[in-house]
C-alpha cells in the first residue's frame, strides 16, 4: 500500500505568511501621507503714528481757514494723513470752500480721498471738518504742505512742519491811508485802505498777477443845490505806480452809486481797484467833479 504524505499544515503556514506580508506592505511607510512644512510668518510692519500741531490761519476766497493740525499713520507701504480744518465764514451769505485742496511734497501731489465732501458754512459761522489723504510709502510727510487754490491764482500754503515749504496765508493787509481833498463842491476824506488777494463778497480768489486795493472814505456835497450830487465810479479814480489811471471795478460791488444830499456827509463809502501784484508803490486817488480834479497821494510799502 502506497503512502501519500500530505503537507497540509505547511501549506497553510505559507499562505498565511503571504497574506500577512501583503497587509504589512499595504501599511508600510510609503502609504502614510506626508505633512507639509509650516512656512515662517514674518511680522507685519508696525504703522508709525505722528501728530503735528499746526495752528495756522489762512484767508481764501472770503473764508478764513484754520489749519489746526494733522495726524499721519504710515508704514513701509504707505498710509494716511488726516488734516483738521475749521472753516470760518465771516460773510452774510452761505459759503463753501470750492477750490482744489491738496497735500503736496516735492513733485508729489495727493488729492483727498474720493468720499471727501467739504461742508457748507452758514453766515457768521465756523464748521469743523477733517480731510484725509492716502499716501504712498515714499511720500515725505514731514516735507509736505497743505495747498489750497487753483493754478494761476493765489494759493494758500501751510507746511506740515515749520521750515519746510514756505508759509503763505494771504492775510489781508490794512493800509494806513489818510487824506482830505475837494473837487468843486465834492469833498472826500479817506480814512482807511486794504490790500488783499481775494474778492470776499464774490467768494473768488484773484489771479496771481492781481491784488484788490480798497479805499474807505466819506463824501460830502458842499452845496445848497436841492437836487444833490449824483456820485458814481466816474467821480473816483486811481493813478497806479506805472502812471496808468484806472476806475473802480465794474462789478456792482466795488463802487458807490447814489445821490449825495446837499451838506450831508456820507460815511463808509468804498472803491475797490484791481491793481498789479504785489500792490506796492506810489498811488494817487483822483476825485473828479465836472472839470475839477483833486488828488490824494499815498504809498503802499512792502509787508
Amino acid at each position: 500500500m502506497r503512502r501519500v504524505r500530505v503537507f497540509r499544515g505547511r501549506a497553510m503556514t505559507v499562505g498565511t505568511s503571504l497574506v500577512i506580508a501583503g497587509l504589512l506592505a499595504a501599511c508600510g511607510p510609503e502609504a502614510v501621507p506626508s505633512i507639509p512644512p509650516t512656512p515662517t510668518v514674518e511680522p507685519l510692519p508696525t504703522p508709525i503714528t505722528t501728530e503735528y500741531a499746526l495752528a495756522a490761519v489762512a484767508w481764501y476766497a472770503g473764508l478764513i481757514v484754520h489749519v489746526d493740525g494733522a495726524l499721519s499713520v504710515i508704514d513701509g507701504g504707505g498710509g494716511s494723513v488726516a488734516v483738521d480744518l475749521r472753516l470760518e465764514n465771516p460773510g452774510p451769505e452761505l459759503a463753501s470752500l470750492e477750490a482744489p485742496l491738496m497735500l503736496v511734497s516735492g513733485k508729489q501731489a495727493v488729492d483727498p480721498v474720493r468720499e471727501t465732501v467739504l461742508p457748507d458754512i452758514p453766515p457768521a459761522s465756523t464748521v469743523r471738518t477733517t480731510v484725509i489723504f492716502n499716501v504712498a510709502g515714499s511720500f515725505n510727510v514731514q516735507g509736505s504742505a497743505v495747498r489750497i487754490g487753483r493754478a494761476g491764482e493765489h494759493e494758500v500754503v501751510v507746511p506740515i512742519v515749520a521750515g519746510g515749504e514756505g508759509l503763505l496765508v494771504l492775510q489781508p493787509r490794512p493800509l494806513s491811508v489818510r487824506g482830505t481833498t475837494q473837487a468843486g463842491a465834492l469833498r472826500v476824506v479817506v480814512s482807511a485802505g486794504e490790500l488783499r488777494a481775494d474778492l470776499p463778497d464774490w467768494g473768488l480768489e484773484l489771479p496771481l498777477e492781481s491784488m484788490a486795493l480798497t479805499l474807505t472814505y466819506s463824501a460830502t456835497f458842499r452845496s445848497d443845490f436841492a437836487g444833490g450830487f449824483p456820485f458814481t465810479s466816474s467821480n473816483i479814480g486811481l493813478k497806479l505806480p506805472d502812471g496808468r489811471t484806472i476806475a473802480a471795478s465794474d462789478d456792482g460791488h466795488s463802487a458807490p452809486a447814489q445821490v449825495l444830499a446837499p451838506g450831508v456827509k456820507v460815511d463808509g463809502l468804498q472803491s475797490r481797484f484791481v491793481v498789479p501784484a504785489p500792490g506796492t508803490g506810489s498811488y494817487v486817488l483822483l476825485v473828479r467833479s465836472g472839470s475839477s480834479i483833486a488828488k490824494i497821494p499815498f504809498k503802499v510799502v512792502g509787508p
